[in-house]
Parts: structure tokens; sequence; C-alpha cells
């Protein structure tokens, strides 16, 4: 339930925002980039033993050091991610 009300949250959200829009890449490399994108973000919760709700926002108000650690992981890898989004783009 927790999960379908986060993707409900962000579809409502971004709706009342009017930000809400489905898009098709026009380059065929994005579908590529989408799959690699995916199989990594799926290894990465492989390995942290969960999602980053069950990682990050149940560890830490845990006091789980482990948490702490994932959140600077998850810090880095969006930054990473970005500087890769911008060279690539």
């Amino acid at each position: 339930m927790l999960d379908a009300g986060l993707v409900f949250g962000a579809f409502w959200a971004a709706t009342l925002a009017s930000e809400f829009k489905l898009r098709v890449p026009r380059q065929p490399k994005r579908y590529f980039q989408s799959l690699v994108g995916g199989g990594l973000l799926g290894y990465g919760a492989g390995i942290a033993l969960g999602c980053t709700i069950g990682a990050f926002f149940s560890a830490i108000p845990s006091l789980g050091f482990n948490g702490w650690l994932f959140g600077i992981g998850l810090l880095g890898g969006a930054y990473l991610g970005v500087r890769l989004i911008r060279i690539l783009a």
C-alpha cells in the first residue's frame, strides 16, 4: 500500500502542477539507456536489501547507521547520474 500511495501521490502532485506528460523517446539510444538504468536500479536495490523506502526512510528513524550510509550513497549516485545525463544530452 505504501508503494501504491507513493506512485499515486507522485501522479497526483504532477497532475496538479500541470507537469504530467507522457513522453515517447525520439532517439533509439534512450531506450537502451532506460533499460540499462532500470537494470542498475534493480541491482542497486538488490544489494541494498530493499528499496529507498526500506533502506533509507526506515533505517534513519531507527537510528541505523546503514541508513545514513545509504543516504550518502544515494546523494552521490544522484549527483553522478545528473552529471552523466548532462554529458550525454
